[in-house]
Formats: C-alpha cells, sequence, structure tokens
C-alpha cells in the first residue's frame, strides 16, 4: 500500500505485535507458576506466539512491497 495506509498498517501492525509480546509474556509467567505442570502450556504459548510474529513479518513484507511504488 502507498502513503498514509501504508504507513497506518504498519503502526497496527507494530501495535499488534506489542500486544502478542505482552501476552505471551504474560501467559508463560502464569503457566510457570505451576511449575512442571504448566510448562507444556507456556511450550504452546511461545509456539503461539512464533505463528503470530511469522504472520506479521510475513504482512510487514507485503505492505513494505507495496509502499516502495
Amino acid at each position: 500500500m502507498e502513503g498514509p495506509q501504508g504507513n497506518e498498517a504498519l503502526q497496527e501492525l507494530d501495535a499488534y505485535e506489542q500486544m502478542v509480546n505482552t501476552f505471551a509474556e504474560q501467559a508463560k509467567a502464569y503457566w510457570q507458576l505451576w511449575g512442571p505442570l504448566g510448562e507444556p502450556m507456556a511450550r504452546g504459548v511461545e509456539a503461539w506466539a512464533d505463528v503470530q510474529r511469522s504472520y506479521i513479518l510475513w504482512l510487514r513484507q507485503i505492505y513494505g512491497k507495496g509502499s516502495q511504488h
């Protein structure tokens, strides 16, 4: 995308990435309180966050290519 719409989209992606990181950090901290019983859940949260980060990266690449026209 070009112009303000592309910049706005990238800003929204930044906000979403921050939300993903914050949620993942807090959720992992919660599950770590459970000790070994919470470890599988903490790993699941990290896997989910990795998928979200990959998707964000993909979207940034799309918007970045569009804004270079």
